[in-house]
């Protein structure tokens, strides 16, 4: 969850930040280093949005016949949209179609700052009836080749994992630090699970998968460090907790299928869910091991509603929900923010005032909900 404080002017060069227990930004060594040297060590956070950015920019440059198909591509789309007579044409097309002119589509750019662009340009590219526009104006650039469309087929089915995954952990209404773990294996599941097709594809599927995410004591090392943090709460707070059992109408399994596919993995490793090491581990604290043998809650269900319920069974669990899921997975919020400010402070309004510039800013981040109270 996120939400902004207030508006100041920075006089300096700056970067941006997400502050909270975590100091969260892209992976610039100069921004590294700076929170490292300022907070002290193992105060950064990376982004996760922008390194899952990183990784498919580095994968398809990875690959000399990807990068000249999208060169090609970027050409053509670049022509139409700066001829009036192609563009036009493109449009005329789509009514012919029976396309309403509030439905009519445009061709979209790749932007490398901007994540997904690539997805999107390709998305795109593929849906419009390029090469019947190219044929009837002169001295336009060649259309891609059947092999070409085929290579253009498997890349967006490569990469719409990303897509997905970029746009549901960049949410800032609901909690993301959570989703990271199962997003990765998601991520890992679905390229390993790929069927592509061209040569192209297999290349960049064989790029995705040399990216690393697991670590397969990676479970284990989260719940000893969960374990560790428990016991320094209950040994500063010196108490006794009675363990309770939750309110089972309270706890629900993700089993059913809801027509989203990006989770269906996860359901299905959910849905057979056991934890070993909770029976094993004798050093575990019980609230811990208590907590560990619970049911799986739904991924799309409000993490802090579903802790206020277990606040009172699990106290000092709760208070470590609250000190790590303070933090967000990305830099997406603070991202936003500056894109508002720049919405209302244009080059004709260049002479609002911070102090009005800030309450603008702190209006726009006030849920529609709430405007009727």
């Amino acid at each position: 969850m996120s939400g902004m404080l207030d508006v100041y002017p920075l006089s300096e060069r700056h970067m941006r930040l997400i502050v909270s227990q975590k100091y969260f930004s892209d992976g610039a060594p100069n921004i590294v280093k700076a929170i490292n040297d300022t907070y002290s060590d193992h105060k950064h956070l990376y982004c996760f949005a922008h390194m899952l950015n990183l990784i498919h920019q580095k994968a398809i440059s990875n690959i000399p016949t990807l990068v000249s198909l999208l060169t090609k591509i970027k050409q053509i789309v670049t022509f139409l949209k700066h001829s009036v007579v192609a563009s036009d044409k493109l449009t005329s097309l789509q009514l012919q179609d029976g396309t309403n002119k509030e439905s009519i589509l445009k061709l979209k750019q790749e932007v490398p700052t901007r994540w997904n662009s690539t997805f999107y340009m390709l998305e795109r590219f593929k849906l419009l009836a390029i090469s019947m526009v190219l044929f009837e104006i002169p001295n336009s650039p060649s259309m891609i080749n059947v092999t070409e469309l085929n290579d253009l087929k498997d890349i967006i089915y490569l990469l719409k994992p990303l897509e997905l995954v970029t746009k549901d952990i960049s949410g800032q209404n609901y909690i993301t630090t959570s989703k990271v773990i199962p997003l990765v294996h998601t991520i890992m599941y679905k390229v390993e699970n790929l069927d592509a097709k061209s040569d192209v594809g297999k290349a960049l599927r064989k790029e995705f998968k040399k990216a690393h995410f697991k670590i397969p004591i990676a479970n284990s090392n989260v719940i000893q460090y969960v374990n560790k943090e428990l016991k320094k709460i209950i040994d500063s707070d010196k108490q006794t907790t009675q363990h309770l059992r939750p309110d089972p109408s309270l706890i629900t399994e993700r089993n059913e299928d809801d027509g989203n596919d990006l989770w269906s993995y996860h359901k299905q490793v959910t849905s057979n869910h056991s934890n070993g090491i909770a029976s094993s581990n004798s050093d575990m604290e019980p609230e811990l091991r208590q907590y560990l043998d619970l049911p799986l809650v739904k991924i799309d269900e409000n993490v802090l509603e579903v802790w206020e319920t277990y606040k009172s069974v699990f106290p000092n669990l709760f208070k470590l929900a609250q000190k790590y899921f303070s933090s967000v997975a990305s830099s997406v919020p603070s991202e936003r923010l500056f894109s508002k400010a720049g919405n209302i402070l244009t080059e004709k309004r260049n002479r609002i005032s911070e102090k009005r510039l800030s309450k603008l800013c702190l209006l726009q981040t006030i849920a529609d909900e709430y405007w009727d109270i």
